[in-house]
């Protein structure tokens, strides 16, 4: 797979920082070298999270992690520059949010913002790695390492992490879980060139057509057996279509099977051109009656509660009526003396005890006579009101009771129409499951017959089979992976010798079943990896593997990996003699081999492998082999994380011996310099540093500025990047 890293990036928390970005070297090995802590283990951790593993080892607990935001990778594909971003997860195992930026060439930026998520980034990966989407699980099992491969399954052959690089057990990364070892064992006929997405897909094929001839012949066998029991089974279906009412009651003892079988056959070829014929067999079926029935009936109930609502209405009247008769007639009462008084009283009055004379009680009288008068015309007009209403009530009692015995009749005669149709519809129900179970057991015995219809599908089954078996062919399959291993063997044969193996020109091959190498000498003796002694071998074993194995991919145009392969510490096996004077140049030696092995990978590949090594040994121990790219040396002070994103100088940075060249180098073009050059307002010129120590507040630094004549100067910066300039010197 064309797959290179330009870039690995990291984000600050504090967006104020610079991200912290490496640049890499397509073809080429990416040389790291640093000091212990510094944080070479994590580049293979950070690049696995950016290609979407599932889960995040990059060390939880130190600087990385504490003041790291996202992590990303630049890389360089068949189809151009794309970036992959992955925000840290915190307190959680991982993240699904992602950063992802495609085209050339691409411009990281300040701070990323979630625009994808793991299942896209892992789409595009997987897109570019031409991974098929089929499965190993040809058997449908439902087992998860059988499933369909993934780009995170491809990590397997591309990182070597400190623990695994010279292990005597594992030798793939992520192998030493069993899960992982399982889904690897499952993937390795597909990233060897055995097989292919179409060969996928034919082999899923080929297994489902043996299924289906399997489950038909099962089928077609158990009819076959079944037949001796034919005719008593289409007599006993034709007394059942009789007792239905399909045929007449008639004796059918003497009857030839095969006559009563073609007229089954009639019967179901009549009932699928009109099921009602039979229909006159039985009661007569009215759905429009009933249907009238039941719209007459809700017309009636609805009469009945309009004409039950006015009589409650007469009813409230005639309460009124009576209760208004009540007080007229009380009224009435009282003032039926009035017409006496008038009779008796003088319309002239004299006073008893002054004798003066007076008409008031005219006025009160005449008064009296009003309301008399208004008393007995409400009484007159209310001894007509009586009659009305008792007329009407007597009319509606009669209209709702006329009402209610003919919707009692309606409903008799719906519920016994109702029952009768629900009874016919079931007994039509029955005649149709009956037809149908007679319409499979026609087909099922026409199918007997060599031209039925089994016979038929599994014929055309059969010779799907065999076209299927020229593609999917077991033997060539065999052939190719035998040959794919010969190609391993001879790789790794050349790396063996270039890393110098105790087992020398013995034959190395690769067992893909148990996921390790055994060597076989001269005289057939085989030993595997961890039967054979010396950190060192098991180191050169790893290394020979995995580059034989690119090689492979690369020469065969297997496209399912991607071409990088990154080590950790390959030098952890070579520990110098500090008594021995030789010893360090022994040693030096010995890792100086692995080197020119993966030099020799990259040529051997023509520049389409790329290798990314992080390792204690300094930067001598690549001397001048070719293909090298020294990345950056993570001494003197400079380390994956700046020392400037860190809350305060840590420990280790502060003794009296500190040395903080390489950080004062990295902040000279875009921090020192600049600063200078716009104190002294000069437009340009080249500030080289002297030295440099870490402080408390910060790092101090002694320079000079090489124009004609030397200016020399000192600095502070600190960990906001403010930079102070002392021209006191």
């Amino acid at each position: 797979m064309n797959f290179s890293v330009l870039k690995l990036i990291i984000w600050s928390k504090k967006r104020n920082k610079a991200p912290r970005v490496l640049e890499f070297k397509p073809g080429a090995i990416n040389y790291i070298t640093g000091s212990s802590r510094s944080g070479k283990s994590a580049i293979i951790e950070i690049i696995d999270y950016c290609l979407g593993s599932g889960g995040c080892t990059i060390p939880k607990i130190g600087p990385i992690r504490r003041y790291s935001s996202w992590y990303g990778l630049l890389v360089s594909t068949e189809e151009g520059e794309k970036l992959f971003a992955r925000r840290d997860p915190l307190e959680q195992d991982s993240t699904d949010d992602y950063f992802i930026k495609e085209g050339t060439p691409i411009t990281l930026p300040d701070y990323p913002k979630k625009n994808a998520n793991r299942n896209y980034a892992k789409g595009i990966l997987e897109r570019l790695a031409r991974i098929p989407q089929s499965n190993s699980d040809f058997n449908e099992s439902g087992s998860g390492y059988k499933g369909r491969a993934s780009i995170s399954d491809m990590t397997a052959f591309m990182f070597q992490p400190q623990r695994i690089v010279a292990n005597n057990e594992t030798m793939f990364f992520e192998a030493d879980r069993e899960e992982h070892a399982r889904k690897l064992r499952e993937i390795f006929p597909l990233v060897l060139g055995v097989v292919d997405a179409e060969t996928l897909i034919k082999q899923h094929r080929l297994q489902e057509v043996r299924r289906l001839i399997e489950r038909k012949q099962r089928q077609l066998e158990s009819l076959r057996i079944n037949i001796e029991n034919f005719s008593g089974e289409v007599r006993g279906r034709y007394i059942a279509a009789s007792q239905y009412g399909f045929f007449p009651g008639v004796n059918i003892k003497d009857t030839n099977t095969n006559v009563l079988f073609e007229r089954l056959k009639n019967l179901v070829s009549t009932w699928k051109s009109d099921n009602s014929y039979w229909d006159d067999y039985g009661h007569d079926i009215n759905p429009e009656r009933l249907s009238s029935l039941r719209e007459q009936e809700r017309n009636l109930q609805v009469e009945i509660s309009t004409l039950r609502v006015r009589l409650t209405q007469l009813k409230e009247l005639s309460l009124a009526r009576a209760t208004s008769e009540r007080n007229i007639l009380r009224r009435k009462d009282r003032l039926c003396s009035t017409s006496w008084l008038v009779g008796k009283l003088d319309y002239q009055y004299e006073c008893p005890l002054c004798g003066n004379e007076s008409n008031t009680h005219t006025k009160e009288l005449t008064k009296l006579l009003e309301s008399t008068k208004k008393v007995e015309a409400q009484w007159k007009a209310i001894e007509l009101v009586p009659p009305m209403l008792d007329a009407e009530e007597v009319q509606l009692q009669k209209q709702i009771s006329n009402k209610e015995s003919k919707l009692r009749q309606l409903i008799t005669e719906r519920e016994y129409l109702q029952e009768e149709t629900e009874e016919m519809q079931a007994t039509k129900e029955q005649r149709a499951m009956y037809i149908g179970r007679l319409t499979e057991f026609i087909n099922l015995r026409v199918s007997l017959s060599d031209e039925g219809i089994f016979a038929r599908e599994i014929d055309e089954l059969k010779e799907e089979e065999a076209e299927l078996l020229k593609s999917v062919d077991f033997q060539a399959f065999a052939q190719r992976k035998e040959t794919a291993l010969f190609k391993f063997s001879r790789f790794a044969g050349h790396y063996g010798n270039i890393l110098d193996l105790e087992t020398g020109n013995d034959l190395i091959q690769l067992d893909t079943n148990k996921l390790s190498i055994r060597v076989i000498d001269d005289k057939g003796r085989a030993a595997w990896m961890r039967e054979i002694g010396s950190g060192a071998n098991w180191l050169g074993y790893h290394i020979a593997t995995l580059l034989s194995l690119h090689e492979l991919f690369i020469s065969q145009n297997i496209p399912y990996v991607p071409s990088i392969l990154a080590i950790d510490q390959p030098s952890q096996t070579h520990f110098p003699d500090r008594t021995d004077p030789d010893s360090d140049y022994e040693e030096l030696q010995a890792v100086r081999k692995v080197f020119k092995a993966l030099s020799s990978g990259i040529s051997r590949t023509n520049g389409k492998l790329q290798v990314i090594v992080s390792e204690h040994a300094g930067k001598d121990i690549v001397g001048n082999l070719d293909n090298v790219h020294i990345v950056e040396r993570w001494r003197y002070g400079r380390k994956l994380i700046p020392w400037h994103w860190q809350d305060e100088m840590p420990t280790d940075l502060l003794n009296e011996n500190s040395n903080a060249q390489l950080a004062a180098e990295d902040l000279l073009k875009t921090l020192i310099e600049p600063s200078f050059l716009k104190r002294m307002d000069y437009q340009e010129g080249k500030v080289e540093i002297i030295d440099a120590s870490f402080q408390e507040k910060g790092l101090s630094f002694n320079a000079f500025l090489d124009a004609n004549k030397k200016v020399l100067f000192s600095g502070v910066i600190d960990f906001e990047l403010n930079v102070k300039i002392d021209l006191t010197m």
